[in-house]
């Protein structure tokens, strides 16, 4: 007998202890405040929901024979990068043009010797300042002398909404 009565002693506690409801409310109803998780697990919020989507982006320089250079940035495609810069650089140049860089997501610069004497650089990477500062090293070097920067540029990613 004793046992029955600490055992009924002992249920209400337990039944208590499950649920954040006052007396006489079934759980689940907006009487009930929040319970500690711990009656169906911790349940962690589901990760945050993309609104859009990166597209990234194409640009290239061409080089003419006579130094000239043609560009372009945010295309969609490699190809479709590289023809715009023959293009332009052909147009510029009124002769024959070659690919010398091709891009995406990124920066480019050419640097010219200050004195057109010399060979110049061109160079692409993750930000304007890193291209800019290797193309103007490279070209000193390569030329023996002093640098400009004559053309920088980057093509970056154009975010699309869903």
């Amino acid at each position: 007998m004793r046992k029955i009565i600490l055992l009924l002693a002992v249920i209400p506690v337990f039944a208590f202890a499950q649920t954040a409801c006052p007396v006489g409310v079934a759980p689940g109803s907006p009487q009930c405040g929040p319970d500690s998780g711990t009656s169906r697990g911790d349940i962690p919020a589901p990760p945050p929901r993309p609104t859009g989507e990166w597209i990234k982006t194409w640009g290239a320089i061409a080089i003419a024979d006579n130094g000239d250079a043609g560009y372009t940035k945010g295309r969609l495609t490699s190809k479709e990068a590289e023809d715009a810069a023959l293009q332009n650089c052909q147009k510029l140049a009124g002769m024959r043009c070659a690919i010398a860089l091709t891009f995406h997501n990124q920066c480019a610069a050419i640097a010219s010797p200050a004195s057109s004497r010399g060979k110049g650089a061109i160079t692409g990477g993750p930000s304007l300042n890193d291209v800019e500062s290797r193309a103007t090293k490279t070209c000193e070097k390569n030329s023996g002398g002093d640098c400009k920067i004559a053309m920088s540029t980057c093509s970056d990613p154009i975010f699309k909404k869903f």
